[in-house]
């Protein structure tokens, strides 16, 4: 089990390169769906997403109020108890509401983000988010479905020192609910950025499960909390096109390169597209632009993984080592590098590549898929 890492003080800030959301007023993609093509779905209230039951709500008063007793700050009271409360806690990927966390003892990070805001509603603690990414995680034919990036929280400290003072860094503790290397930093985040993801993460879910109904539903909800998300443009377009509509599904992609709502996730699906119209001449531009916006390491690796699609093997290995160099203590450019000399029919070096991953790679699961993949590398070369 992953240990829930709390950062006291100012360490919120420290370390992260900053980057700016795309400046535009917020627009309205909902108006191009095709609405007939669905039914309506219920979702959970968000009020039933952040509640919990009155007997925790109980037990979470009395602790708070020995922790004040005891002298400890406002917002490190959460933190601390959910350090005990969590011990035996299971990262299964799913994304659940307060209370489902709480009984389950299991989810992801958006399932603790969110059970941590229900806690910071109970006793009035202000709340910050920041976003950040790994690799993405649910793909159907090549195209990345589910937003890939977690939600680490900031529970600020309660304002102190002279009137009229102001603190240019508001101090607080962070809780990060993915304490390994291999994440990058993308961007500050609300609370409605937090429902919109639960929401969206239950939409890619019922995607991927050909349940369009139930995925139109959450995404509706998603875009009641963030317009001009391209990942929730995205999920959209593609369960359009899914549901039989390519024809919204290339009305949204246009509608977001309109609008400046661009990623790598949209761009990729939305050349997809294009290369199943045969349309080259976009599939060569929506690439272009793939390559312009690329932010995170991951959004490179992206890009490499297209160039090696198309064996186009000497720009993704340009692409994987200077990534490589640069962000060397992330396990997948090497991972990345080892599929690219495998398809090169160079073993040996394949090999090489995949320990350097497997020695960097933090999570479990990696660390499974990795291993297995050299074990197979192995007695592939031993009996040559």
């Amino acid at each position: 089990m992953k240990q829930i890492l709390f950062i006291m003080g100012l360490a919120f800030l420290s370390g992260c390169t900053t980057t700016n959301k795309i400046p535009t007023t917020p627009v309205d993609a909902v108006a191009l769906f095709n609405h007939s093509l669905f039914n309506r779905q219920p979702t959970p209230e968000v009020t039933d997403i952040f509640s919990l039951p009155l007997a925790e709500q109980n037990r979470f008063f009395a602790y708070q109020q020995k922790a004040l007793e005891q002298g400890i700050r406002q917002d490190r009271v959460i933190p601390a108890y959910l350090k005990n409360k969590l011990a035996s806690f299971s990262y299964d990927g799913a994304t659940l509401s307060a209370t489902q966390t709480l009984n389950q003892d299991q989810g992801n990070c958006i399932s603790l983000a969110i059970l941590t805001q229900a806690y910071a509603n109970l006793i009035g603690i202000e709340t910050s988010f920041r976003e950040v990414a790994s690799i993405p995680v649910y793909k159907m034919s090549g195209q990345t479905l589910l937003i890939s990036n977690h939600f680490n929280t900031k529970l600020l400290a309660p304002t102190e020192g002279e009137k009229g003072f102001i603190s240019a860094i508001r101090p607080g503790t962070v809780i990060d609910y993915f304490p390994a290397q291999d994440i990058y930093f993308v961007d500050t985040a609300t609370v409605d950025d937090l429902v919109a993801k639960f929401y969206a993460n239950h939409a890619a879910d019922a995607l991927l499960n050909k349940r369009f109904n139930e995925s139109y539903s959450h995404i509706i909800q998603s875009f009641k909390h963030v317009k001009n998300d391209p990942e929730l443009i995205n999920i959209a377009a593609i369960l359009h096109r899914r549901a039989g509509d390519s024809e919204t599904a290339k009305q949204l992609f246009e509608f977001a390169l309109t609008h400046n709502l661009v990623s790598t996730n949209l761009l990729t699906s939305y050349a997809a597209l294009a290369q199943d119209n045969s349309n080259y001449t976009l599939v060569n531009k929506l690439e272009n632009m793939n390559n312009l916006i690329a932010k995170t390491p991951f959004d490179i690796i992206s890009i490499a993984q297209n160039a090696i699609q198309k064996q186009h093997y000497n720009t993704a290995e340009k692409l994987l080592s200077e990534l490589a160099i640069e962000y060397s203590y992330l396990p997948e450019p090497y991972f990345e590098l080892a599929k690219l000399y495998y398809l090169k029919n160079d073993l040996v070096q394949s090999k090489a590549y995949l320990s350097e991953a497997l020695s960097k790679a933090e999570d479990q699961k990696k660390l499974g898929i990795y291993q297995a993949k050299l074990s197979t590398l192995e007695q592939i070369t031993h009996k040559k």
